[in-house]
């Protein structure tokens, strides 16, 4: 018979390939190569050691990065970006405007920040709060505003 351990938790190879797994860096190896698939198939897509580097003085022109972080932000339903100003110059975005809270300020900026080729972002959008309502135009509330209201039709 086997032993507990190996009938419960599986053999050692499994054992060290889902420690391989767990231990695995995320980020490494982004991308994808094509290449022998490592059980043994003819190709297979799997991840790849240079996404993301780009030829030598390869910068990305201004106009598209303008186009890719005013897109970013139109297309992220947590921003109203209708009150966002975007520019770009030298690879450096600036954001100006306003927006309803400081939440929404962080996320354009962030959002703006994640576009590949973006070297700075220069947050300059103002949070905006609500106006609270007048208090000639609310009506009255609670028993002071309701005694206020029946002063005035009295008289």
């Amino acid at each position: 018979m086997e032993p507990l351990e190996r009938r419960y938790y599986g053999n050692e190879r499994y054992r060290a390939r889902e420690r391989e797994r767990r231990t695995r860096h995320p980020a490494r190896d982004l991308g994808y190569q094509i290449g022998p698939a490592p059980g043994g198939g003819d190709i297979a897509l799997g991840p790849g050691p240079h996404v993301g580097r780009g030829p030598r003085d390869y910068r990305r022109p201004d106009q598209r990065i303008f186009e890719d972080v005013c897109e970013w932000l139109a297309e992220d339903p947590r921003v109203d970006a209708r009150e966002i100003d975007v520019r770009v110059r030298d690879a450096d975005v600036t954001l100006e405007g306003s927006v309803g809270d400081r939440r929404t300020r962080r996320l354009a900026e962030d959002i703006a920040a994640a576009v590949p080729g973006v070297r700075d972002v220069f947050n300059r959008l103002r949070v905006e709060r609500a106006q609270p309502p007048s208090i000639s135009n609310s009506p009255p509330t609670g028993q002071a505003g309701l005694a206020r209201s029946l002063q005035k039709r009295q008289a």
